[in-house]
């Protein structure tokens, strides 16, 4: 592991143990923190995630002068 305070891995439970889905070496006895994640908000978290990731993206894309023309039509 590392120096920091607490590191997030993603992790699924097979049924009947809990399994790490990232390679990570851990000491006998770790301590660790599990946060069961609800299927629905999940799904909606990681979809907003990415909504959210890619504005900076959409936001280059949609405004620049290109398109600037087409809001001069608009106001016509």
């Amino acid at each position: 592991m590392n120096d920091q305070l607490m590191t997030a891995v993603p992790a699924h439970f097979d049924g009947q143990a809990i399994q790490l889905d990232v390679p990570l070496e851990l000491p006998p006895n770790a301590r660790l923190l599990v946060v069961i994640l609800d299927p629905i908000a999940a799904r909606e978290a990681l979809v907003y995630g990415a909504m959210k990731s890619s504005e900076p993206s959409f936001a280059r894309v949609w405004d620049n002068d290109e398109d600037a023309a087409y809001d001069a039509l608009s106001s016509e």
